[in-house]
């Protein structure tokens, strides 16, 4: 009998790509999270007020990671025929979410504000399940439904016990903008049950995966994603600058999803599923810094748009938060609709599994 065979089935290789690989751009890369607010505290070390080191910590996470990121979508989806054709709703996504934008970032900017930071929370979740369901799909025999749901319950609610703390108690705030937040709710049984909810899904995550590597079927690049997960959306809230903190997690998710995007079209790549020239040239195994420089050029037009909103404040009158927020969510939100297309599709499912356990 070749027990090395027998060996090589019964511990099938669980990684996306390679330990180091997965290791360095998915799970650790959440140590990136310190670098916005360190940012923001050398820059009032250097004399700028708190206001101003704020936004430039939105300026330059914008320009090098989080509106690149944003672009790296599109790679899949709008510059995509076959994407486009089976998908028409985008199409018009692309003026209706920007049209949106505009009118609340302009007359109700408070709500823009409380809506994106809900669905930027759901969004920055849902790609952490994408990948936990990447793992799933590795390993042999699957896990069992119970077992799936406590992974998605422990990584969906490990954010919302302080955040919710702070909704209740009026402390959620975005620079000087306080947060919406339904008046009925804000009594403590709101966050009495957050934390009540993640404290039982924390518990079982425990005892589960404890018990499934006592059997031998553990899923160590899973256990390691989703532990790094809990603790990083858990501590987020507890900062008292929340703009600056969840930068911090859109950092690591940034630079996640450009990592994971770069593979996935890799992949499709050599399994001819790409007919766009230009994201054939920047998809192979030695065009990183091409694909990151597509982003990146896209991204800077953006970024110019925005320097011209804020150089012409004086004829719309429009606060510097608002400048940058029009701006961005204008085509973050977009991306966020893409991706839960990407994400919550079956076809897209199956389709990315077997590319990431190639």
């Amino acid at each position: 009998m070749d027990y090395s065979s027998s060996l090589t089935l019964e511990r099938p290789n669980l990684w996306l790509r390679s330990r180091n690989w997965d290791l360095v751009w998915i799970s650790f890369s959440a140590l990136l999270m310190v670098v916005p607010y360190a940012s923001f505290f050398l820059a009032q070390t250097l004399g700028f007020d708190a206001t101003k080191a704020r936004e430039g910590v939105n300026m330059l996470v914008a320009f090098c990671i989080g509106g690149p990121h944003m672009y790296a979508t599109y790679t899949r989806t709008t510059f995509e025929p076959e994407f486009r054709k089976n998908h028409y709703s985008i199409i018009p996504a692309a003026i209706i979410i920007p049209a949106l934008v505009i009118y609340f970032g302009t007359y109700h900017f408070i709500f823009l504000l409380t809506f994106f930071f809900f669905w930027a929370s759901v969004h920055v979740l849902h790609q952490i399940v994408f990948i936990v369901d990447c793992y799933i799909g590795k390993h042999r025999p699957s896990q069992t439904f119970a077992s799936r749901m406590g992974d998605y319950a422990v990584v969906l609610t490990a954010l919302y016990p302080m955040a919710m703390y702070r909704f209740v108690h009026g402390t959620f705030h975005i620079g000087d903008q306080y947060l919406y937040f339904p008046p009925f709710l804000k009594v403590d049984a709101v966050w009495w049950l957050a934390t009540a909810a993640f404290s039982f899904a924390l518990a079982y995550f425990v005892t589960k995966t404890f018990r499934e590597f006592q059997r031998g079927e553990g899923n160590l690049p899973k256990t390691i994603l989703i532990s790094v997960t809990i603790v990083a959306t858990f501590i987020t809230p507890f900062f008292g600058e929340l703009d600056v903190a969840f930068q911090g997690l859109n950092t690591w998710h940034s630079f996640q999803y450009l990592a994971l995007t770069w593979y996935i079209n890799r992949l499709r790549l050599e399994r001819g599923e790409i007919s766009s020239p230009t994201m054939r040239k920047i998809s192979g195994p030695k065009s990183w810094w091409k694909y990151y420089g597509f982003n990146v050029a896209f991204n800077s037009i953006i970024l110019a748009l925005l320097g011209g909103l804020l150089l012409t404040r004086h004829w719309h009158h429009l606060s510097n938060d608002q400048c940058y927020y029009i701006v961005i969510l204008s085509i973050l939100l977009q991306h966020y609709y893409h991706d839960h297309i990407l994400f919550t599709l079956p076809s897209e499912i199956r389709e990315t599994r077997p590319a990431l356990a190639a």
